[in-house]
């Protein structure tokens, strides 16, 4: 008759390493039919197994990786089907009884050696111990996943007496497949799928073997699920244990790898305890035993009714030697001896915490954090908590890095206060291959403060341009169950912390490296204005004990602690002015408090500010100005100046690219109000001091245009000069325009008539300059002014020729027209052209009284200088020629 409850409990399951050892050739060959879907003949155990409250001295091999206890053969279907199966339990036949299952999944030979089945019993009675063994398996490609193991060995182990199961998996080698999960049925079954007959191993696929957990009863989420880029370690065993009258188990000590002293002290040691057995057990004594280079004993006693799992704390001790202890914690002898002491082994240091075991390797893989949607690699902190009994600073973060799919993608390390706010981080860090299965350390700039209590290291998963597959890059310890309150999870700004201890991912691999607390605090709120061609005056909040601070600077990417680059000033207070540098340049600023003979602070810095430019005054003409190459950190080329008359934020301006509105870059550029609807234009920019002399004249020209986003808009502009960069000493109009529609560039010319630029003509030597005036309607759109070119023209240059001479069309494609009425040339009339850099095109001879055709068409597109000379007479007339 079956049992009613299977005698094994999922907290009587462990999850361990011991070593697999090939049966060779020992033991019989178990045969089968073949090595798909088959069963073998009745196999002998060679002593009696209780199991399910029954007695048992045979099984059946079935190929697909598991025994059925009995004579009775499994019948099919044979293997797990995946987590779609909704009628419960680690096979699809769900009527099959007295199962163990250390690796059920639809398995055939692998390609690289014929799959074998073995029995073997070893030892004497009554500690026999029975292992049968499946070697040189494979999982089977289906329609849509392909294989993920080429070859994996497990073995099934019974022990006489005790009852023990025990799965053990030997080395696994990647399959072909493209990557991708499997789930696998792992774990042991009595009567039924109920969760007091079936006890399920259960793992997401990414998580390394050391991490699966147990449960009672069919699978509600993960089954036991695989993929090839996380193989079990050779050794990894899932142990279930029978359960015992009287049974007290020690399963976890919690306890730091790491403590430094004395501020890590005092330490408190936990343990979680089960009762495994049938038996409540009122008076269980627990005693924590510390050994090494410090010596600490403490006694509990608690009672343990039937099922009770929970953790134990001790009394803090207080090391004070340097060294290595070994902390022990134990229960009295009872009906099961093997699970009554855990160990932990710390060393006590003078610098650092670590939560993990100093003599326990990495798990297999890693744990990461992945998107909501599971197919994008997240981003976020990995944190673990330690706690300072005084104030101190965090110098540096070492964290176990794994998984190959880390390669490329960028970590650092963090400190996060008690709540989670981040109080540093260190530089960005790209991993490398070499960083795969070692210890990193990530250092910071600066030591991080932090005050008594709970802190918090991490480390961060940044956004990384090397792709979008999910990676695993933090190395973990085995820990199960997981403790809680010291293993957390937060966004990369930092805030609220998740604890994970309920997801079983084991102890993380970050430890928190240590020094001294500050003592002379950085200077912050550190801002530099009032910046002239030649200052800047620096602002800071200092320390209260700052006695003085020094301030560096230099070019942009100096090495504030090198000797060469960078100059030092000392600053008593702030603010404080810096004086003898150099126009238009960026620097970078640093600066550290003293607080003492010796006491310095932390670098506070770089902060980047830049000098203003030292107005040009223009004498050498042709004068240009495209907007195009406006030095890095100033708003307009030096010498152009802007007023915001109406003081509604909206003035001249130049985009760098475009977007938005703004269809050109690089030009100067007005747009319209668009928070205010009943505010025009009324915004003005200035060209540098012009130094004109008398007896010259000056031609300006310019390119304009508007957008054609709104067919309704027509911008005004108008274009002055005068002996001042104000609106009111522009008294003198060159040029205006109150109905720009265009919205390709136009360019303007020269003379004087309808829409054409005065030429200027100054009757004394002095300094003027040009101002462009937008003054359009309230809620118009975009003004663009680029290209601007002021020309000088010597003395000799004829009035009289001037009103003679008429150039037409300009712009042109090539073939101008030089009319000639009235000139009254005493002599041959010639036509000289000549581009901007003065070079000389083209030349030809003309008469007066006459259209002379003049033939450009050979040069490229651009403005040129037209001159026509009469004797000693000339004129000059700027053309286009654009085609």
């Amino acid at each position: 008759m079956h049992a009613q409850n299977l005698n094994y409990l999922p907290s009587g399951a462990s999850n361990v390493t011991t070593t697999y050892t090939d049966l060779g050739s020992d033991g019989t060959v178990i045969t089968t039919p073949n090595t798909d879907d088959a069963n073998s003949e009745v196999q002998a155990i060679g002593f009696t197994f209780n199991y399910n409250e029954q007695a048992f001295d045979n099984f059946v091999l079935n190929t697909n990786g598991y025994i059925k206890l009995g004579p009775t053969a499994p019948v099919a279907p044979y293997f797990y089907d995946g987590p779609q199966v909704t009628t419960g339990g680690p096979v699809n036949n769900t009527a099959e009884t007295n199962l163990l299952l250390p690796f059920n999944l639809d398995l055939e030979s692998a390609a690289a050696a014929t799959a074998e089945y073995r029995v073997v019993t070893t030892g004497t009675a009554p500690n026999r111990v029975c292992t049968i063994q499946w070697k040189n398996v494979s999982d089977k490609a289906t329609a849509t996943i392909g294989k993920q193991l080429a070859s994996l060995s497990f073995q099934v182990r019974l022990y006489e007496t005790t009852n023990r199961i025990e799965f053990v998996y030997g080395t696994a080698t990647a399959g072909p497949g493209a990557e991708a999960f499997k789930s696998a049925a792992v774990g042991i079954k009595g009567s039924g799928n109920s969760t007091t007959q079936l006890i399920s191993a259960t793992k997401g696929s990414t998580g390394a073997w050391s991490t699966t957990s147990f449960l009672a009863g069919p699978y509600t989420g993960n089954a036991h699920n695989i993929r090839k880029s996380v193989l079990p370690d050779a050794g990894r065993t899932y142990r279930f244990t029978a359960q015992k009258a009287n049974d007290a188990s020690v399963s976890a000590v919690y306890s730091l790898g790491k403590l430094p002293i004395p501020f890590g002290t005092p330490h408190v040691v936990r343990a979680f305890l089960r009762n495994l057995g049938t038996n409540a057990l009122a008076s269980v004594t627990v005693t924590l035993t510390v050994s090494g280079a410090n010596s600490f004993t403490n006694t509990k006693v608690v009672a343990l009714p039937v099922g009770a799992a929970g953790t134990l704390s001790f009394d803090g001790f207080t090391p004070t030697v340097a060294g290595t202890n070994t902390i022990t914690v134990s229960v009295a002898d009872d009906d099961d001896n093997s699970n009554n002491t855990a160990t932990y082994t710390q060393q006590v240091n003078s610098t650092t915490y670590a939560v993990a075991d100093p003599t326990s390797t990495a798990a297999i893989g890693g744990i990461g954090l992945t998107a909501n949607s599971g197919a994008n690699a997240g981003t976020g902190i990995l944190a673990v908590r330690y706690t300072a009994s005084s104030a101190r600073t965090v110098t540096s973060v070492t964290a176990r890095i794994e998984d190959t799919r880390t390669i490329g993608r960028t970590l650092y390390a963090t400190v996060l206060d008690a709540a989670g706010a981040i109080l540093g981080r260190t530089d960005d860090y790209v991993v490398t291959a070499a960083d795969i299965s070692t210890t990193k350390t990530f250092t910071f700039a600066s030591p991080v403060p932090i005050t008594s209590g709970n802190f918090h290291v991490g480390l961060a998963q940044a956004t990384s341009p090397t792709g979008t597959a999910p990676f695993f890059p933090l190395g973990t310890q085995a820990e199960n169950p997981t403790r809680t309150g010291v293993f957390f999870i937060t966004g990369l700004t930092g805030g609220a912390l998740t604890d994970v201890s309920g997801n079983n991912l084991g102890r993380f691999m970050l430890e928190a490296v240590t020094g001294p607390p500050v003592t002379c605090f950085a200077p912050t709120a550190v801002s530099v204005n009032n910046q002239t061609a030649t200052s800047a005056v620096v602002n800071f909040t200092g320390p209260a004990n700052g006695t003085g601070y020094s301030i560096i600077y230099g070019a942009t990417g100096f090495d504030p602690n090198g000797t060469t680059g960078a100059t030092t000033v000392a600053a008593p207070s702030s603010p404080f002015t810096l004086t003898g540098l150099a126009p238009s340049t960026t620097y970078a600023l640093y600066i550290r408090a003293n607080c003492g003979t010796t006491d310095q602070s932390t670098l506070t810095g770089p902060i980047a500010f830049t000098t203003l430019c030292t107005p040009p005054v223009v004498s050498t003409f042709p004068y240009t100005e495209s907007f195009g190459t406006v030095a890095s950190g100033l708003s307009y080329p030096c010498g152009i100046t802007v007023a915001d008359v109406n003081s509604d934020n909206n003035t001249w301006r130049i985009p760098s690219s475009v977007g938005g509105n703004v269809t050109m870059a690089n030009a100067m550029v007005y747009s319209y109000n668009s928070t205010d609807a009943t505010k025009g234009a009324n915004d003005w920019f200035f060209t540098p001091a012009l130094s004109l002399r008398a007896g010259s004249r000056y031609q300006l020209t310019f390119k304009y245009k508007t957008d054609a986003t709104n067919f309704s808009t027509a911008e005004k502009l108008e274009v002055k000069y005068g002996a001042g960069a104000t609106p009111a000493e522009q008294t003198n109009l060159l040029w205006k325009n109150e109905s720009i529609t265009n919205t390709t560039l136009t360019t303007t010319t020269g003379g004087t008539g309808a829409n054409q630029v005065m030429p200027i003509t100054p009757t004394a030597d002095g300094t003027v300059y040009i101002g462009f005036h937008a003054f359009s309607a309230p809620d118009q759109f975009n003004l663009y002014v680029d290209d601007i070119s002021i020309n000088s023209v010597v003395t000799g240059l004829s009035d009289a020729l001037v009103r003679a001479v008429n150039v037409f069309p300009n712009p042109s494609a090539g073939m101008f027209t030089v009319e000639v009425r009235g000139a009254n040339a005493k002599g041959a009339m010639k036509v000289e052209v000549t581009n901007l850099l003065g070079q000389r095109v083209h030349t030809a001879t003309i008469r007066d009284n006459a259209e002379n055709r003049v033939d450009l068409s050979g040069l490229a597109n651009g403005m040129y200088t037209l001159k026509v000379l009469s004797g000693n007479d000339y004129m000059i007339r700027n053309i286009v020629v654009q085609k």
